[in-house]
């Protein structure tokens, strides 16, 4: 059907409140010319709105093609037996039609007259719906835009969910054709189950398996046996798929392994600020992305998120723009330093080296800088933080980066506040943020690159195996 004449002529009916399941929703229903055409159930999570419908494929697809009619987006995918379409909060409002929005509302207002929904959360939907979708695009995807608070922390999230792996594929392609970088610029995370399904011929076989063996039931799998189905976490379904083939089922021809979970792709902080090099370079596709993601920003979330923004964006901004001698100033405005040389050196164990990478090598710079008509120095040592963790049968170690210099007095604390925006005396640690000022300074922005570049690789080791 004509997006535009079911744009113009659809209506769209939203029933009563319904309390009676597990979580309260209301179905909304899509009609033309009076036959109801689509429908689809919208629940309240308690955090979140969540649209779902569950049928055929001729009725999600269906379904599908309404809302793209009326400015949304929607996937139909296979789920068991029947076809599904799946909408968050972000794909519900991104439906810019006015009855669809005033049935979204009503359930909301709803939800908040009979206490199911707190004030503080309704006054935020309420606003997310007048606004519109937090969302922007970039290299052909829609990416939904976040600013979270944690404690005195406050963060950007710029994140898209594929709906499958071919669409993850895609999406990974089209980053890296625009010149990002996976792993440093963005990310690709998998979440969610696995479902191994058994031949009924080889069902009581693999359940001896895995009772010999050391994978705990209930901790490291879970069994359906109506649908004779293995439920497995990602980081357990190689354990469990190699205790089945052990025991002499084959894969494909006993069993087969279906994924059940989903993926988030990320831009890092260090993606934006590649985007907003390339548009300092006159990229008009990146101009665009950062100007409307700040304008999303500042609708959605406020001037604070705004000002997260441009507090990521700043080295990339500012990179190379710094020349020596540097004035370095007090806390009262006085000039009580001159910056006059920045140098660096690699250096594993104790001996500097021309270059080096993985987990003992660090970075240490050099500042030269003149106060009473003498130099002197201050030295700033990066290095990379080992961090373990468990994770179900598996310990994964990975490293971030950090940083230390030891402050003397109150004009090394000035001249380490002129480069780094830090200022106390004792042995001061720096991290990620810090050194991304350092990238103002001409002399110091490759140095921190070639550093950053050398950065030990995670690893995952199986327990059990």
């Amino acid at each position: 059907m004509a997006e535009d004449y079911v744009y113009r002529n659809v209506t769209v009916e939203r029933d009563q409140l319904d309390t009676s399941g597990q979580l309260p929703k209301t179905v909304i229903r899509f009609k033309l010319g009076g036959e109801e055409v689509a429908h689809i159930t919208v629940y309240w999570t308690g955090s979140k709105l969540l649209a779902q419908f569950d049928g055929s494929r001729e009725k999600a697809e269906q379904l599908a093609s309404i809302i793209t009619a009326l400015g949304g987006k929607a996937e139909v995918k296979p789920k068991n037996a029947k076809w599904t379409v799946h909408l968050h909060t972000d794909g519900i409002i991104a439906i810019r039609h006015d009855s669809w929005l005033n049935a979204v509302k009503g359930f909301v207002d709803e939800l908040y007259s009979k206490g199911l929904i707190s004030e503080d959360r309704y006054e935020q939907l309420v606003r997310d719906i007048a606004t519109g979708p937090n969302t922007v695009n970039y290299a052909g995807v829609e990416f939904s835009v976040y600013h979270k608070t944690e404690g005195k922390y406050d963060f950007l999230e710029i994140r898209y969910h594929p709906g499958n792996e071919a669409s993850k594929n895609a999406v990974v392609n089209a980053l890296k054709a625009r010149g990002l970088k996976e792993g440093v610029h963005f990310t690709v995370k998998e979440y969610g189950d696995y479902e191994i399904h058994v031949a009924v011929e080889s069902y009581t076989k693999a359940l001896e398996a895995l009772a010999r063996s050391w994978l705990r039931k209930g901790e490291y799998y879970a069994i359906d046996d109506r649908k004779r189905v293995i439920s497995v976490k990602a980081e357990h379904k190689d354990a469990v798929v190699n205790t089945l083939k052990t025991a002499g089922l084959e894969e494909d021809r006993h069993f087969t392994v279906k994924w059940d979970g989903y993926y988030v792709i990320r831009i890092t902080y260090e993606g934006l600020r590649e985007i907003q090099r390339m548009a300092l370079n006159g990229d008009v596709e990146a101009e665009r992305f950062i100007r409307e993601l700040e304008d999303v920003l500042r609708r959605r979330h406020g001037q604070n998120a705004v000002k997260r923004l441009i507090e990521v964006l700043t080295p990339a901004r500012e990179e190379g723009t710094i020349d020596l001698p540097l004035e370095v100033r007090d806390e009262r405005g006085n000039v009580v330093a001159r910056v006059v040389d920045l140098r660096y050196e690699f250096v594993m164990g104790d001996q500097p080296v021309g270059q080096c990478a993985g987990e003992d090598c660090r970075l240490r710079i050099i500042v030269e800088y003149e106060t009473e008509g003498e130099r002197r120095q201050l030295k700033i040592v990066c290095y990379w933080v080992k961090k373990q963790k468990e994770k179900g049968n598996a310990t994964v170690t990975y490293y971030y980066e950090a940083a230390w210099s030891r402050v003397k007095n109150d004009v090394e604390a000035a001249v380490l506040k002129a480069l780094t925006g830090k200022a106390k005396r004792g042995r001061v640690q720096l991290f990620s943020s810090d050194l991304d000022t350092l990238y103002r300074f001409k002399a110091l922005k490759d140095a921190v690159d070639k550093w950053r570049g050398g950065k030990p690789q995670s690893v995952v080791q199986r327990r059990g195996i």
